[in-house]
């Protein structure tokens, strides 16, 4: 029986890649949502054993909305995967450019090329729920005219034509995935943790808390702040921490505990970079 795992978008997204690259294309049945909201619900539902999602890129930074649905519905962290990202420009065959009107893609992968577009103004960027949609829309739709900004090797499942190859701002691009799920890891072998904690208003406070990390040989490889819903001005911490002992983790975390405030251990699990 296949493992059934929550995306965001269909085959042929990012998303749809991080999951194969993750766990194969042949072992595993990709449950398809067109939201962030419905693949943590999918999770929440049991109609799903996990699900993959995108939680910050290089160029653009955190996705503070999906830490927030992680955070609210009390889900583990339980791997991570890093994706290249590069963008294709495609369209129905037998048409150039010039001929493209508009071209429809999710608002971050417009965003990571906007300087590509920057220089065909006479185009048209219509937002959309997902990389790959807008590519199956052409097809289905015969949609002339009209272009889709797709992850490489999408163009192929489709049957679309190739207008432009990596057409993003920058070719080092990466974006952070992880894999979440109800119940955390109960492998042994990790070596990095992602924690929540707030702190007191108080002058060092942070500080004591990150220099407790490091008395404990704890590498600090992301501190991020995330608004706290119901208190209005006020900071979470989220902070991901690389390490080469679980001892010295757990030491470190109930240390941590002591000095801050709704202490959280989101997830321990294995980096994604080797």
């Amino acid at each position: 029986m296949k493992l059934k795992i929550a995306i965001q978008g269909i085959k042929g997204s990012n998303h749809y890649k991080a999951l194969t690259e993750l766990f194969g294309e042949t072992d595993v049945e990709a449950l398809e949502c067109m939201t962030f909201q419905k693949l943590v619900q999918a999770i929440i539902n049991d109609e799903c054993e996990k699900g993959v999602m995108a939680i910050e890129n290089s160029i653009a930074g955190s996705i503070l909305p999906n830490y927030r649905l992680i955070l609210d519905y009390r889900l583990q962290v339980t791997a991570e995967h890093y994706l290249n990202i590069s963008h294709n420009l495609v369209a129905l065959p037998g048409q150039t450019l010039e001929d493209l009107k508009e071209v429809r893609s999710h608002q971050m992968a417009l965003h990571q090329c906007s300087h590509f577009f920057g220089n065909h103004s006479h185009i048209h960027l219509i937002e959309d729920v997902d990389t790959a949609l807008p590519a199956q829309q052409l097809t289905e739709q015969r949609l002339f005219g009209v272009g889709a900004l797709v992850p490489k090797g999408t163009a192929e499942l489709f049957n679309l034509k190739v207008i432009a190859k990596d057409v993003q701002n920058y070719s080092a691009n990466e974006t952070r995935f992880v894999v979440i799920e109800k119940i955390g890891n109960s492998i042994k072998e990790v070596n990095k943790a992602t924690l929540k904690f707030e702190i007191a208003h108080e002058s060092g406070s942070l500080a004591n808390v990150l220099n407790v990390m490091a008395d404990h040989g704890l590498n600090l490889t992301k501190i991020q702040s995330i608004p706290i819903p119901e208190e209005v001005w006020k900071y979470a911490f989220i902070v991901d921490v690389a390490f080469t002992s679980l001892y010295h983790f757990q030491s470190a975390f109930k240390a941590v505990s002591n000095l801050s405030i709704n202490p959280t251990c989101v997830g321990q699990y294995k980096s994604g970079k080797s």
